[in-house]
Order: structure tokens, then sequence, then C-alpha cells
């Protein structure tokens, strides 16, 4: 009898500990998955809340969670099958899911107002066309602007997405930061977003001046009337050769239709010229040394490495952050 105790004392404490809830400065995330026995799950905060990527383990179809938090916090889940869903932990709260495996995207979570908001408006959205989601999407965030849940809609719906209503997601950026003009979440929307919208596709390439590794002037006007395509590269990131070896096979395709300049996130020219020589790569690079700190890249709202943008004789921007050459419309 005494040995079936002491086998039955770990589980005994693990079930006092998630029975009591987590201290003040510490969110708890706990749930419960048919269709599952063994398996884990990534949990990483995209605006910086905390660094790195913490893996859960689900262990006869159930897990918990528990991190030290000074505020409530915007997580991203990532399960095996890569479906993502966003959560909102809270410091002395308890966030609960529960769900099927295989269907994931719509398992229930609760414990907050702004984890049950997000589930109400999921499940209501499940099936429908993506025009009506994304209204849906604008009517909750304009009806929740002060919400977590709010910017995880925003995110899904607009951050994420290849081609966005430009328009309309400045807008929505302007609604959440008036709402919540400190938090983080919403700060890093704003930083990072503002300028890829402000730059979307169909809008005007802005003006710039660069000089070149090679020590030349380049300015948006010298492509005036002409196809250009903007190329973002960093040498540090391992799918920038084969990215550029497509780009070039595909361009010689176009006859020469498209004239190209590159910008450089490296901050050594030294071995970016090595790269570009490796590849036998010509065309005019603009390399500041400021990475994503740079002006231009700025400007233009580049962040995504490799990554091409497409302007047409008129000026326009007609793609943009495209990172497979396969799906350039040339």
């Amino acid at each position: 009898m005494r040995h079936i105790l002491y086998s039955l004392l770990p589980l005994l404490l693990l079930a006092l500990l998630t029975a009591c809830g987590p201290g003040k400065d510490r969110a708890r995330f706990k749930g419960t998955l048919t269709g599952v026995n063994d398996a884990e799950f990534y949990v990483y905060s995209e605006d910086g809340a905390f660094d790195g990527v913490d893996t859960v383990r689900i262990s006869d179809g159930a897990f918990v969670y528990e991190r030290k938090l000074t505020e409530p916090t915007l997580v991203t889940l990532l399960y095996p099958n890569f479906t993502q869903t966003y959560v909102v932990l809270e410091p002395g709260k308890t966030v609960k899911l529960k769900g099927e495996a295989a269907k994931i995207g719509e398992a229930e979570v609760s414990g907050t107002e702004d984890n049950e908001l997000l589930t109400t408006f999921r499940l209501s959205q499940a099936g429908k066309p993506q025009s009506d989601a994304r209204m849906a999407a604008s009517a909750f965030i304009t009806a929740h602007p002060a919400t977590l849940a709010a910017v995880a809609v925003f995110r899904k719906y607009y951050a994420t997405q290849q081609t966005p209503d430009a328009a309309e997601a400045l807008r929505l950026l302007d609604v959440l930061k008036k709402a919540q003009p400190r938090q983080r979440a919403v700060t890093f929307l704003n930083d990072f977003y503002r300028p890829i919208f402000t730059n979307g596709v169909g809008e005007t390439l802005p003006a710039f001046t660069a000089e070149t590794i090679d020590g030349r002037t380049v300015s948006s006007a010298d492509y005036s009337g002409r196809s250009l395509a903007i190329v973002c590269i960093g040498t540090w990131a391992n799918e920038t050769q084969p990215f550029l070896r497509k780009l070039r096979d595909r361009l010689r395709q176009t006859g020469g239709k498209w004239t190209v300049l590159i910008v450089s996130l490296d901050v050594d020219r030294n071995v970016l010229r090595d790269r570009l020589r490796t590849d036998t790569i010509s065309w005019p690079v603009i390399c500041d040394r400021q990475a994503f700190e740079s002006p231009l890249v700025s400007k233009l709202g580049l962040h995504y490495v490799p990554s091409c943008m497409l302007v047409n004789p008129s000026g326009r921007i007609v793609q943009r952050d495209v990172t497979d050459p396969a799906a350039l419309r040339l």
C-alpha cells in the first residue's frame, strides 16, 4: 500500500500545483487535446515580450505551461502541423485550451476575456470566404480596439497576408495605436508594418537616393519609365544565394524587360562582394552597413530576407515581399 502511495505522489503533487492558481508574476496555460498522446508545440512572442522559443510537451493529451510575465502578453502557438494560434497570457491567470488535435484551429480557449473574445470570433469565421472574414476582422478590431484580442485578429488578417488592403490596414493600425498607445504589441505592429503598408501594392515607390558599393549614386528617378525589381538580401541568410540564382533564371526568361537593384542588409561589404562575385551577380548593390536600421530599408519597408519588390514603369508597386521567385508576376 505504501509503495502505491509513493508511486502516486508525483501525480498528486502535480494535481495540487495545477489546482492552485499561478503566482502574481506568472501566467499559466494548460489544456487537453483529444486524438494525440505525446507531442509538442512551441510558444513565442513575435513582439519581443520575451526572448526565445519555449517548447511545451503534450503527454497523454494534456499539457501545462508557465512563464514569468509582468504584463498581459500576446503569444503565438506553433503546432507540429504548422498551424498557428494566438493566445493572450496574463500574470496571475490560468488560460485553458480544450479541443481536438485534428481541429486545433477550432479549439476553445478560455480563462480570460481576451481569449474568450478570440475563441468566439475564430469559431464564427470558420469556413467563411477570406473576403468575408476580413470584413468581420475589421469590424472586430474597430469594436474592441483596447484589447490584445484585436491585436491578434489584426496579425492574422492583415499583418501576415501577402496582399493586404493597405489603406484599411493603416486605418486599423491608427485605431489600435490610439486605444493602446503604450502597449508593446501595438508599438511593434506599428513600427514593423506601417512602412510596409505605406508602400503597399498600388502605392507609388517613394523617392530615394543612395550610393552603391562601387561608389555610384542611384535614385528612384533613374528608374522612371522602367520595370524595376528591388531585391532585399543578406548574405547571412542561407536562402539568399538560392533565391538570387532562381531570380536570375526567371529574369532571363523576360528578355531583359526588368532592371534590378539590390538592397543588402549586410554589414561587411567585403563578404558581400565575394558572395556576389561567386554567383556572378552584376546588378547594382546598395549596402550602407546599417542592416535593418538603414534609412532606405525603413523607407521601403523591407523586412523579409531575401525578398523582391516589383515596380512598374509608372512607378507603382505591383508586388512586394515576395520570398519565392516562382511567385513573381514578371
